[in-house]
């Protein structure tokens, strides 16, 4: 009886495989005519990958991707993806993008997020954030970013870039007279340096002292091994719905864990000295629940106003003051170094182009006295014309996604996006679309005299996003790099050298090189 069982299990086996395949088929492909049915322009999904085989295979760097995929659908006001089984809708026409991001953003609050089964400091950043939560964090961290708080801070940034000219004047002697560096890295140094000093008081000064405990930290927050990388586009591409029983981060969770403390550090140091700075950490710790037995896996709780009890105001749980503190450090470090490293990059393979800007620059100092203020910053037009071609030519982000929370009817067409639905902005293929920015490929600054950018439509340029939901710290970051390049080429010259390259790195999201970048900075 035993063996008849067995062998009629048996022959049944290739029915049931014959099954499994069928089924899993079905389910991976049953979207894949989803662009078809709303009559949208596709590319033909392929099964696992939809449209991102390269991507997943780790064929093409992310941002080579974005820029291959727009200009597959160049000419298409919006054209539809598949990663994976998801379906996402690419905006290519500028109008589009501005309803989606600005004139219409009550039904594209949200980024689409996957929660991945992570502690509240990582959940609770703005970043991942979304509706009202977002709303009532987003307004709470604003005022650390307004002109007033960012001339208050200047001193610091400066001081910071004192420090680098110091460390330049010390390593560059007539006995010594090129110092080759690794701009990432070093850029990374004094990024940091600013954001420790200006957000949390700590002061760093990792120029000086390279080997610090968290300049060491921050240099591998992004680092994950192959396997976890994998791991993750598998759960998001395949099985979505179980990302949050999953214990794995897109960030190295050693290195989250010691922010975590480092932050709470402060804080706690703050609460028990009484003590008092004009800082980001401050504002935060100023909306902190004061009900510290309270869930800490919420975001917010409402209190009523000691002059007006009517009133409620937004208290911090203490989990999201310490993630928004940890975002602070990891987007400021991770935007502001790279694009310091790369317009460093520029300059050195433009030496005339570098040399047109230190003369600007002088000329700007002259006229207020050979300091650094913040007033001469702001006159330094032609810096930031430089700035904005190298975030046009290196964006640290090639895109950005919006999560629909309303339908939405895309304007002048019956085809409607449902609650639900991700859109997705290809910044890479803006920023090198001929049509908005001839010959792309060339470093020209003068692509952004106020003249030329009267030429174009504001969004086909989006380092920072736009509308209501972009970088909050797009100003700081812009005051802290303009301060950087400034001390960096007033006195000194960026030199390529034999390991000058750039090549992408295929295995990052964020804008990366290969084997980093490698100049020689020397006197003038």
């Amino acid at each position: 009886m035993d063996m008849l069982m067995l062998i009629s299990l048996m022959s049944s086996w290739p029915a049931i495989l014959i099954a499994v395949v069928t089924f899993l088929y079905w389910h991976f492909t049953k979207s894949f005519d989803h662009w078809k049915k709303k009559g949208v322009v596709f590319e033909k999904p392929v099964f696992l990958f939809g449209n991102i085989k390269d991507r997943m295979l780790f064929r093409k760097a992310f941002h080579e991707f974005q820029l291959e995929t727009y200009n597959k659908f160049k000419g298409n006001p919006f054209a539809g993806l598949f990663e994976g089984r998801r379906p996402s809708l690419m905006l290519l026409d500028p109008e589009l993008i501005k309803c989606v991001m600005v004139r219409d953003f009550e039904h594209f609050v949200d980024r689409p997020t996957f929660r991945l089964r992570s502690p509240a400091y990582m959940r609770n950043m703005l970043i991942n954030l979304k509706g009202h939560d977002w709303k009532q964090v987003r307004q709470i961290m604003t005022p650390a970013f307004t002109s007033g708080k960012l001339k208050q801070m200047h001193n610091l940034v400066d001081q910071c870039g004192r420090q680098m000219e110091e460390y330049f004047d010390c390593n560059i002697t007539p006995d010594n007279p090129k110092l080759e560096l690794e701009m990432k890295e070093f850029q990374g140094r004094f990024t940091l340096d600013v954001i420790a000093t200006c957000a949390f008081g700590v002061e760093s000064n990792s120029i000086k002292f390279p080997d610090s405990e968290l300049i060491g930290m921050m240099f591998k927050f992004g680092d994950i091994p192959f396997y976890k990388r994998l791991a993750l586009f598998a759960i998001i591409l395949f099985i979505p719905m179980f990302a949050r029983f999953i214990p794995l981060s897109f960030f190295n969770t050693n290195v989250m864990e010691y922010l975590q403390r480092l932050v709470q550090k402060v804080t706690l140091a703050r609460k028990t000295g009484d003590i008092k700075r004009n800082d980001f950490l401050q504002l935060m710790m100023e909306h902190q629940d004061p009900d510290t037995s309270s869930r800490s896996d919420e975001v917010l709780k409402l209190y009523p106003s000691d002059s007006n009890p009517a009133k409620q105001i937004p208290y911090l749980r203490p989990d999201t003051v310490t993630a928004q503190a940890i975002l602070f450090l990891i987007a400021g470090y991770e935007t502001s170094s790279t694009l310091l490293t790369f317009a460093c990059y520029e300059l050195s393979v433009n030496p005339h182009i570098q040399d047109k800007l230190r003369a600007h620059v002088n000329e700007v100092l002259d006229k207020h006295d050979g300091q650094v203020t913040y007033e001469a910053l702001q006159d330094m037009n032609y810096l930031e014309m430089v700035l904005n071609e190298t975030l046009r030519l290196h964006p640290p982000v090639a895109r950005v996604d919006r999560h629909c929370t309303m339908d939405y009817t895309i304007p002048n067409t019956n085809i409607s996006i449902k609650a639900g639905d991700s859109v997705n902005v290809p910044i890479m293929g803006l920023h090198y679309d001929p049509e908005y920015y001839p010959d792309p490929y060339t470093f020209d600054p003068d692509r952004f005299t106020p003249a030329e950018k009267a030429k174009r439509s504001p969004y086909v340029f989006l380092p920072f996003g736009a509308g209501p939901r972009n970088c909050i710290g797009l100003r700081f970051a812009v005051l802290s790099t303009k301060l950087a390049m400034v001390y960096m080429i007033r006195k000194f010259k960026l030199v390529k050298n034999e390991r000058t390259k750039f090549e992408y790195n295929k295995y990052s999201m964020l804008l990366k090189a290969k084997d980093g970048i490698h100049l020689n900075v020397e006197r003038v």
